[in-house]
C-alpha cells in the first residue's frame, strides 16, 4: 500500500497558498505571528520538493519523519522530498521562512561543487540543526525577500530566472560554507548518518509488515546493536521507537478520513485484532483511536 500521508506538489502548495508565481520551479514563502493560525498542529504531510526552513524569531516544535525537532532563532534546516513534516508547537513570537525547490532545478543549479557534492554535503547534517550567526540570518532571509520579489509577476523583469538562480546559488555556498567548517567532525559522523538515512528509508517501505528491528540490521548488514546505538545516537530514539511513530503518523492520517472505520484503519495498518490496534495506539497517543477522531471533529 502506498504511503497515506498527504504528498504535495509545489505547484499545489502554491495554489493552496494563493500563491501567483513567474517560476512554478521555486517559492519563497514567510510566516509571521500574525499567520500562525493558518499552520494545522499535528497534521503530517510531505512536499515534494527540497526545502530550506529558517526561523527568523520565535521558537517551532516539529516532527520531521522520526524525529522531534526544536529550531530557535537563527536556526535552519534541509528537508528533503520525501521527509514527513509535522508542526508540534510554535511560539506565539515565532517567524520563518521557507524555500522551496523542485528536484529538477535542484539538479541544475550552476554549482560550482555540483549540486551532487552539494546534496552531499548537507545530507551529512541530515535532519539536524545548522545554527547560523544573526548576520548570515540576515543575509538568507533578505535572499529569501529577493526571491519572492523577483518571482512575482507583478515584478517581472527579463532576467528573473538567472537572478533568482544566481541568488539561490549565494544561498547555498552559505550554508556550504558553514558545514564546511565543521568538515572534520562530518567525515568523522558520515557512516552513522548514512546509516539512519537508510534506516528511516527501510522503515517507510516496509512498516507495515516488518516491525521488528533484527530484519532492518540484516537489511543494513550491521548487527542489531550497531544499529540501535547508532539510531539513538543520531536520532535521540530507539530504532523500535522509529518504527512505531512511523504507524502512529499513518494511523493519524487514515483517522482523518471519515469513510474509513475503525476496523479499517486496524486493516490497513496490519494489526491482528481491533484491540491490539486500539491498546498500541492509546499507548502512543493518550488517546484510543475513536477519542482521537472525535477530538478532531470538534478542534
Amino acid at each position: 500500500m502506498e504511503s497515506l500521508i498527504p504528498i504535495y506538489t509545489l505547484e499545489q502548495f502554491a495554489e493552496f497558498n494563493n500563491l501567483t508565481l513567474l517560476n512554478k520551479e521555486i517559492l519563497s514563502c514567510v510566516c509571521g505571528p500574525e499567520d500562525l493560525d493558518a499552520i494545522d498542529l499535528n497534521y503530517p504531510s510531505k512536499i515534494s520538493s527540497f526545502s530550506l526552513f529558517l526561523v527568523t524569531s520565535g521558537k517551532v516544535r516539529l516532527n520531521i519523519d522520526f524525529q522531534e525537532i526544536a529550531l530557535r532563532q537563527n536556526d535552519i534546516i534541509f528537508l528533503y522530498p520525501n521527509n514527513v513534516i509535522e508542526f508540534l508547537e510554535v511560539s506565539t513570537d515565532a517567524s520563518f521562512q521557507s524555500l522551496f525547490i523542485s528536484g529538477e532545478y535542484f539538479t541544475n543549479l550552476n554549482l560550482q561543487m555540483n549540486s551532487k557534492d552539494a546534496l552531499e554535503i548537507l545530507s551529512n547534517n541530515f535532519s539536524k540543526i545548522l545554527s547560523l550567526c544573526a548576520d548570515s540570518t540576515t543575509h538568507i532571509a533578505k535572499s529569501f525577500e529577493r526571491l519572492r520579489f523577483l518571482n512575482d509577476p507583478a515584478n517581472e523583469t527579463i532576467f528573473y530566472k538567472e537572478m533568482q538562480k544566481g541568488i539561490i546559488n549565494l544561498i547555498m555556498y552559505e550554508l556550504a560554507g558553514y558545514l564546511q567548517k565543521q568538515q572534520n567532525n562530518l567525515l568523522k559522523t558520515y557512516r552513522k548518518e548514512d546509516i539512519a538515512i537508510r534506516f528511516a528509508n527501510l522503515v517507510g517501505q516496509h512498516y507495515q509488515t516488518r516491525r521488528d528491528v533484527q530484519f532492518y540490521a540484516d537489511q543494513i548488514f550491521i548487527t542489531r546493536t550497531h544499529l540501535t546505538r547508532t539510531i539513538k545516537e543520531v536520532y535521540l530514539k530507539n530504532p523500535k521507537q522509529i518504527i512505531e511513530d512511523k504507524i502512529i503518523s499513518e494511523a493519524k492520517i487514515l483517522l482523518l478520513k471519515s469513510e474509513y472505520s475503525i476496523n479499517q484503519v486496524m486493516t490497513e495498518l496490519k494489526f491482528e485484532d481491533q484491540s491490539t490496534f486500539t491498546k498500541f495506539f492509546k499507548k502512543k497517543t493518550g488517546f484510543s483511536p475513536n477519542a482521537y477522531r472525535k477530538s478532531l471533529a470538534s478542534a
